[in-house]
């Protein structure tokens, strides 16, 4: 297994350049339509989710605690 080499950022944010299925590349469209996402930010909210981290997709379900619970 060869070692990790960050990649150069762009900004903040560093390239991710891969292919997938036409299916999948439909699918993950449809997706950024229903949660107003991009694709980066959408693959990146699937990354943090599968190493178990706080991501934009779960917060997106969360509902508001009423004023009664929040304190």
């Amino acid at each position: 297994m060869e070692e990790y080499r960050a990649p150069k950022p762009i900004g903040r944010k560093a390239p991710l350049n891969c292919l997938v299925l036409p299916e999948q590349h439909h699918r993950a469209w449809v997706a950024t339509q229903q949660y107003n996402m991009s694709f980066g930010e959408y693959v990146g909210a699937l990354i943090d989710r599968a190493a178990g981290l706080p991501n934009k997709l779960d917060g997106m379900h969360q509902e508001a605690l009423p004023i009664a619970e929040a304190s």
